[in-house]
């Protein structure tokens, strides 16, 4: 009998155990508590959204999610006046270098005061770096990418091209009549840091001090200038159309996201291929890699049943089973290690495309110098592009440019 009670008492310990473990570390308000929760994704992911949206609701009813959708910029500036207002949404999902901004003006919650280690641990290292300004984690991603590869038309272009060299003298040879060889949104930096990548820049140093008057950047200003004059692209072509001519048809191939594989699977089914871009003289085309973030407004860490409701809906929007969806039905890569493991990554050729351009990328800078970069670095690759400026003149105005923003930043 005293070994039959021992038994129970131990029994019962375990079980204590076991239910403490399983326990949810925040508990769900018992109020009703509203969360506003804007984001800027495309609308093809609207109604999947909504529906990640009424789930959370059903685990959580004491919990209202309220989604307001904003094109990307307005986002950025709509919150930031929100926020300076005292009337910021609760949870935003933003690119990366929102980061930077917004950790500057002190809008946004460190994450560290949200979750533990032992939470962030599911996620690749990696796709956490792209959000960390100043050692700082300011956002969780539900996916790891938003990096550029080369789409192709495998009934114009049965295989990739090896090489960048390869691709101009495939292209060449297609362009003709209603069809282009390749395209790709040739004034946007973002498509340009790739290139620049490969010539041995980048867009900040390690200091987070934006770099373009020097040799790397004159020489891919240089090599995308030829592409157009060479008639390798077409003369005029922004994101809509290198997006336009690829769906219908009319270009072999294009530089373009992992956000966009979704659409095209829908338009060319088993025509789709996916690569990484071709190396261009032996070096990679070094495109930025990042995710999509949720980002949290400071004003939550002093509402107890906010943050308890924030935290339990990142927890759930960044879930494995979540990002599992997201692969299933958009093929965006996961940021959560276990669902990288999933055999279908390996075993479909787009997926595993679009894990091959990936292992290329690198990290996207998101500290607030990054935005004087861009917008000093998109008119003047507008003006190489044209034939207004040299590449030279080019160079020497983006610093110019970008060292007076950076200024006024502090």
């Amino acid at each position: 009998m005293k070994r039959n009670l021992m038994l129970l008492i131990s029994l019962m310990l375990i079980a204590s155990f076991v239910l403490t473990a399983c326990a949810p570390k925040v508990k769900a308000p018992a109020g009703p508590v509203t969360l506003a929760f804007w984001e800027q994704e495309g609308e093809e992911v609207d109604v999947f959204l909504d529906a990640l949206i009424a789930d959370f609701q059903t685990k959580y009813p004491t919990i209202t999610v309220e989604r307001t959708h904003y094109e990307n910029e307005a986002l950025r500036d709509q919150f930031q006046t929100a926020s300076l207002a005292g009337a910021a949404p609760e949870v935003v999902r933003v690119p990366n270098d929102f980061a930077g901004p917004f950790s500057a003006l002190e809008i946004v919650a460190p994450i560290d005061q949200l979750f533990d280690a032992k939470f962030l641990g599911e996620f690749f290292e990696g796709s956490l770096g792209p959000a960390k300004v100043g050692g700082i984690l300011w956002g969780v991603p539900d996916n790891y990418g938003n990096h550029l590869m080369l789409l192709y038309n495998k009934a114009l272009v049965p295989a990739a091209p090896a090489t960048f060299e390869e691709l101009i003298t495939t292209a060449k040879g297609l362009t003709k009549g209603d069809i282009q060889g390749f395209a790709y949104n040739l004034n946007e930096p973002f498509w340009g840091a790739g290139f620049y990548g490969a010539f041995g820049g980048w867009p900040l140093d390690d200091k987070d001090q934006p770099q373009f008057n020097n040799k790397a950047f004159i020489d891919y200003l240089t090599f995308v200038a030829k592409l157009k004059t060479d008639g390798v692209v077409p003369q005029e072509c922004d994101y809509n159309c290198a997006d336009t001519l690829f769906k219908e048809g009319k270009a072999a191939m294009i530089i373009n996201g992992d956000w966009s594989l979704g659409g095209y699977k829908d338009a060319l089914g088993d025509k789709l291929g996916a690569a990484a871009v071709p190396s261009i003289n032996g070096k990679p085309y070094t495109e930025m890699t990042a995710g999509k973030y949720f980002m949290v407004s400071n004003a939550v860490l002093d509402a107890a049943d906010k943050k308890a409701a924030v935290q339990l809906f990142i927890t759930y929007m960044t879930s494995a089973e979540v990002q599992q969806q997201w692969l299933d039905k958009f093929a965006r890569l996961p940021s959560n290690k276990e669902v990288a493991k999933d055999p279908s990554i390996a075993s479909d050729p787009i997926l595993a495309g679009s894990m091959a351009a990936l292992a290329n990328g690198r990290g996207m800078p998101a500290a607030p110098q990054m935005r004087c970069a861009w917008d000093a670095w998109r008119p003047n690759l507008e003006g190489a592009m044209a034939g207004t400026t040299t590449p030279t003149a080019a160079a020497a105005a983006a610093q110019q440019a970008a060292d007076e923003c950076v200024a006024t930043l502090k």
